[in-house]
């Protein structure tokens, strides 16, 4: 081998060799990022599921899941039962529209919040809003229907299937765990798993 080749492998082995070196050391350095930001996020994304759960189910001071990521009961500051959120994910126009649903011991729905959605910015971006979400309000799972479908609930204009969508998710999310999210009755056996 000549001194000019072994120049240029000595180059290219350098080359080779301090690519690595950086590539390990950006990997270490994200790793200790990660390792420092990670339980600040956990931690974000805990107090805006707590925050979400607080506004659909007004007066409550905590919350205990019960059926992981779905079903939360909600107590007062003396232990008390006050209602329970469902959490639904029914597909809207362009993908899943997270909402949380409070309902009070009434088996009325004391409010909604959605919390994920990838709707049209102007069409089903509207479903966030205050006059939409109120609508649902002291309403029983049952007559949570559009006026389209047979109910009372205004669809949002140009955003049918996303109205849709949070509507028929709410009622469904609610019937699912009906017989958990009312208190029990006189002479009927508590199903609420407790024992």
């Amino acid at each position: 081998m000549s001194a000019s080749q072994s120049a240029w492998v000595q180059g290219r082995v350098w080359m080779v060799l301090s690519l690595v070196i950086v590539c390990i050391a950006a990997a270490v350095g994200l790793a200790r990022v990660y390792g420092v930001t990670k339980p600040v996020i956990d931690q974000q994304k805990i107090d805006a599921v707590n925050q979400a759960l607080a506004a659909v189910l007004p007066g409550t001071d905590h919350f205990e899941e019960q059926v992981p990521g779905e079903l939360w009961y909600g107590f007062d500051a003396q232990d008390v039962r006050t209602g329970a959120v469902v959490r639904v994910a029914p597909r809207g126009y362009a993908g899943p529209v997270e909402t949380l649903a409070g309902v009070g011991l009434d088996g009325l729905v004391t409010g909604i919040v959605i919390t994920s959605l990838k709707e049209t910015p102007g069409l089903g971006l509207k479903a966030t809003q205050a006059w939409f979400r109120d609508q649902f309000r002291g309403k029983p799972a049952a007559e949570l229907k559009l006026d389209k479908d047979g109910g009372t609930l205004d669809a949002i204009s140009a955003a049918t299937i996303t109205s849709r969508a949070v509507t028929n998710g709410v009622r469904e999310g609610i019937e699912k765990y009906l017989d958990r999210l009312l208190p029990a009755q006189p002479g009927m056996s508590d199903t609420t798993g407790d024992e």
